[in-house]
């Protein structure tokens, strides 16, 4: 059975696509409570992954509506498609 996402504890990177003035944006929560909200994939995955070690959990990845996943180990961005 793969690993589920502990949705009242584990880091969720949450990435959405802004306005034109905006741009992207990349929401950290843990749990439901949002800790940051950053302009740069990778500088939200640093500090995604930052925040799990200090609580002991994992990061999650949603891109959208999709669901979560975890974070591509191949890229410092955490996802395949930035």
């Amino acid at each position: 059975m793969p690993i589920q996402p502990d949705l009242d504890r584990d880091v969720i990177v949450q990435h959405v696509n802004g306005d034109p003035a905006t741009g992207e944006r990349w929401t950290i929560f843990v749990g439901a409570e949002k800790r940051a909200e950053l302009a740069d994939a990778r500088g939200a995955l640093v500090f995604a992954r930052l925040l799990a070690d200090l609580k002991q959990s994992r990061v999650w990845v949603r891109h959208g509506d999709e669901e979560l996943r975890p974070p591509d180990p191949r890229g410092m961005s955490g996802c395949s498609c930035c």
